[in-house]
C-alpha cells in the first residue's frame, strides 16, 4: 500500500508564517522599517522583503485596540 505524502512540519511553519505575515499586511499592521512615528494600527515592521513582499517582521508593539 503506497504512503500518503504528508507535508513536512517545515513546510508547515513555513506556510503558517507566511499566512501570518499574509494577515498583517491585509489588515493594515505591518509598516517598512524606520517608519517613526508607528501609524496608530501598526504593531509590526518589515525585516526583510523580497520581490516587494515582506518575507520576515518584528513586532514593534502590541496593538493598543
Amino acid at each position: 500500500m503506497p504512503e500518503r505524502e504528508r507535508p513536512d512540519k517545515a513546510d508547515e511553519a513555513d506556510e503558517a508564517e507566511r499566512r501570518f505575515i499574509e494577515d498583517l499586511v491585509i489588515r493594515g499592521e505591518v509598516v517598512h522599517e524606520g517608519t517613526e512615528p508607528l501609524p496608530p494600527n501598526a504593531t509590526h515592521e518589515v525585516e526583510e522583503e523580497g520581490g516587494g513582499v515582506p518575507r520576515k517582521v518584528r513586532r514593534r508593539r502590541f496593538s493598543s485596540q
